[in-house]
This record gives C-alpha cells, structure tokens and sequence, in this order.
C-alpha cells in the first residue's frame, strides 16, 4: 500500500488566485480540478528560454500571494518537474508561469471581445493605477471582508 501523499504548497498571485477561483464557478469546478485542467492542457505549450525570461522579468517576486493546496497526480507533477528543470526555476514558478499564461491569454480575449458585428461593442475602460491598486487589494481580501466593502459601496450608491 503506498503513503497518501499530501497537497504541493503552491503560491499563486492574488489576482491569479482570483482568477483561477472565477473560471472553476463559471466552469462548475472545484478550485483545484481547474488548476489541474489548466496545468494537463498545458503541457502542450513549450516556452522558449526568452519568454521563461521575460516572465521571470515581469514577475520576478510575489509580495502578495496566496498558499493553495493542490494535489497534482504523479504523472502531471514528473511532467511539469521536468519542464521546471529544464527552465532552471521552481515547480512552483512553473505552475505559475502555466497558469499565468491561461490568465494572460483570458484578459487579452477579454479586452478584445465583441459581440455581434449588429449589436453594441463592449469598450473596456482604461484603468488608472490607482484603481488597478484598489483592484488589487479588493481581491487580496478574503470573502467576508469583500462583501463588507460591497455593501459600504451600495450604501454609499443609495443615497446619492
């Protein structure tokens, strides 16, 4: 009989965790089967040395990061330990650098999408750093804490 092995500890970004968080419900997955969803779709893709680079570059340190226990099956975890090895950096930033890669890929589709050729185009706004910094710290904040400000927010809406 082999010993149940416990969760890996990942640190995953806020807004990555929030993300990852908002496709599992739209998805009617657990947090930890869409990680693994996007980490087997992964092995697909191979980063070249530049873009390991660049993104090592672009996100060298996580000041504001959040543990999360994924148990990754044997297999995915050899694959993407191999893949951490041959990027030289940690089965952490590799899982990462994956998910970041899907997040990436979302917000751009996001920014670019359109409805129908015949009806209203959706125009993002752009957002200063100030409210970017706003964002941040909103999604770094756990649940109760989220809806707390919310509601000050619909107060604050109601009686103007």
């Amino acid at each position: 009989m082999s010993a149940r092995k416990g969760p890996f500890g990942l640190r995953l970004p806020t807004e990555l965790m929030s993300w990852l968080r908002f496709e599992a419900k739209q998805h009617n997955r657990s947090t930890t089967s869409e990680a693994l969803f996007l980490l087997q779709n992964s092995l697909s893709i191979r980063f070249s040395k530049t873009a390991v680079r660049d993104f090592l570059k672009k996100h060298p340190t996580y000041s504001n990061s959040e543990a999360f226990g994924l148990r990754i099956p044997d297999e995915l975890k050899t694959s993407l330990r191999d893949f951490s090895l041959q990027h030289d950096i940690s089965l952490n930033m590799e899982i990462v650098m994956r998910l970041a890669n899907y997040y990436e890929k979302h917000q751009r589709q996001s920014v670019a999408a359109k409805i129908r050729p015949d009806a209203y185009r959706t125009v993002p706004l752009p957002i200063t750093e100030s409210e970017q910094l706003l964002l941040d710290l909103f999604r770094g904040l756990n649940e109760a804490n989220r809806k707390v400000i919310l509601t000050l927010i619909n107060n604050l809406t109601d009686h103007d």
